[in-house]
């Protein structure tokens, strides 16, 4: 007969089972490390085909799309044919009667408010993928929207935070987006490698600050409906569609007390310390949140004649 084969003792499994806890707490890490890296690699893309579209857009219309229109209309609905999303765009009413309104019930703008359309979201967005929000069941939560400019506080005149400042509800900014006309890049004097068309936002419609909620949607909104393009009082929740620069991203993070209007408008991720932006030429940077902020503020203005630093 063989040797009788000794069995582990109480020890050493405990030391076996010590080690691989250590191993599993060192690659936890490194997994999660991964995971985020092709979740941002997977934005990047996103971003990029979002600037291809508008370029593609730009090609056919010799301008962009405007931020919004007087029917509640976005930007992002009017790139849907060059983003692979022809059959999206072909349902949607352009009008503001019946199955045209933003939150006709069954309607066909508001089954594709619900319509989950992956290069409208960030794969880190921590959030469900539908809402019932704003009158549109089952709507879904977007990670980027336009650059509107360096001036504006707010969405309106009356809430305005900082004197000196805009509201959206102004025509004129400084930006790409905003009310009702759309812009050449004939119109951008400061260079489109210089120049911000969309960035990434971190919605989240589930968070409220001096009643404005983090929320950022595409296609439409029964919100902005009716905008006023005349610049009067009419339609609100222009963020819905577009961000600024005067405040820094991710100040919600940078700053909790800071003012919720002011939230609501400032640019932001969930990635760690910045956030990707779309620039004018069709490239995607990576902007750090500690960045200078006034050459922030400068990178949103089309024709403001500001001296860039490579980035």
């Amino acid at each position: 007969m063989g040797k009788p084969r000794g069995a582990f003792t109480l020890v050493e499994l405990l030391v076996v089972l010590a080690i691989l806890g250590v191993l599993m707490a060192l690659l936890l890490p490194a997994v999660q490390a991964v995971r985020e890296a092709a979740r941002r690699a997977s934005c990047h893309n996103n971003l990029r085909q979002i600037g291809l579209a508008l370029h593609n857009y730009h090609d056919r219309s010799r301008t962009l799309p405007y931020g919004w229109d007087n029917r509640g209309s976005m930007w992002t609905a009017h790139i849907l044919p060059f983003v692979e999303q022809v059959s999206v765009y072909d349902t949607l009413v352009f009008d503001e009667h019946g199955l045209g309104n933003w939150e006709a019930d069954g309607g066909p703008n508001e089954t594709a408010c619900a319509t989950v359309l992956p290069v409208y979201r960030c794969p880190s967005l921590p959030l469900p993928s539908h809402f019932d929000f704003d009158g549109i069941r089952d709507r879904v939560p977007a990670s980027y929207r336009g650059n509107s400019g360096s001036e504006s506080t707010s969405d309106d005149r009356s809430t305005i935070p900082i004197p000196g400042t805009k509201s959206l509800e102004d025509p004129h900014q400084n930006g790409i987006f905003f009310a009702c006309r759309g812009v050449n890049f004939a119109e951008v004097s400061d260079g489109l490698s210089t120049t911000l068309l969309a960035g990434e936002s971190a919605t989240d419609p589930q968070f409220s600050k001096d009643g404005n909620a983090m929320d950022v949607w595409y296609i439409g909104s029964p919100q902005i409906d009716p905008c006023r393009c005349d610049g009067g009082n009419g339609g609100t929740e222009f963020t819905e569609a577009v961000g600024s620069t005067y405040e820094r991203m991710n100040l919600r993070e940078l700053d909790p007390a800071a003012s919720g209007m002011l939230m609501e408008t400032a640019f932001g991720s969930y990635h760690a310390h910045g956030a990707y932006f779309l620039m004018g030429d069709g490239s995607v940077r990576y902007l750090s949140e500690t960045m200078d902020l006034a050459i922030y503020r400068s990178l949103a203005t089309r024709n403001g004649n500001e001296v860039i630093p490579s980035l």
